[in-house]
């Protein structure tokens, strides 16, 4: 696939060489007829610059430092990492699952399971809670879901976690 500046550049060259010789030709009159031409050439890059603007501006508008994005059957996922740990927020985890949280819950919740996330007033599920809560739960999307945070939150997060403690470990004698 060619390179998008080089393909504008051709585009530039068709359009400047056709203006060119539409003017040569017919006179200022070419120049009515170049400007359809110069749309067509420049079409799909304004489309293509606008649409990556736009996704650009909605990945800032939703982007919050410090939260992973996930999604799983169209569900939207929140994690945060605390500690070097990913937490699950509840909202979302609950949502998945046809339910929310209650404030007994939060009440009675054991922080190393259910806490409240740090700088954003978030409540969420550690890692244990989270598969705890799931093999609990008798929805039919619980062991989906269950598996599908293992495999994309909780052992990329493991590995992360082993990879850097292996750099900091130091060599023996």
């Amino acid at each position: 696939m060619p390179e998008p500046r080089r393909t504008l550049s051709i585009r530039i060259a068709i359009g400047i060489a056709f203006t060119w010789f539409a003017y040569r030709q017919t006179g200022a009159i070419g120049l009515i007829f170049s400007a359809p031409v110069w749309g067509l050439l420049l079409a799909r890059p304004l489309f293509e610059v606008l649409a990556a603007a736009n996704q650009r501006i909605k990945e800032t508008a939703w982007s919050e430092p410090g939260i992973e994005r996930h999604a799983f059957a169209s569900h939207p996922l929140r994690g945060m990492h605390v500690g070097g740990c990913p937490w699950v927020v509840d909202v979302d985890l609950l949502s998945v699952l046809g339910d929310q949280p209650s404030e007994q819950s939060r009440r009675r919740a054991d922080p190393a399971r259910y806490a409240q996330l740090p700088d954003n007033g978030l409540w969420g599920y550690s890692e244990g809670g989270a598969t705890a809560l799931l093999a609990a739960s008798r929805h039919p999307d619980a062991h989906k879901l269950r598996l599908y945070l293992e495999r994309q939150v909780f052992f990329p997060a493991r590995k992360k976690r082993e990879r850097t403690t292996e750099v900091k470990r130091p060599l023996p004698p």
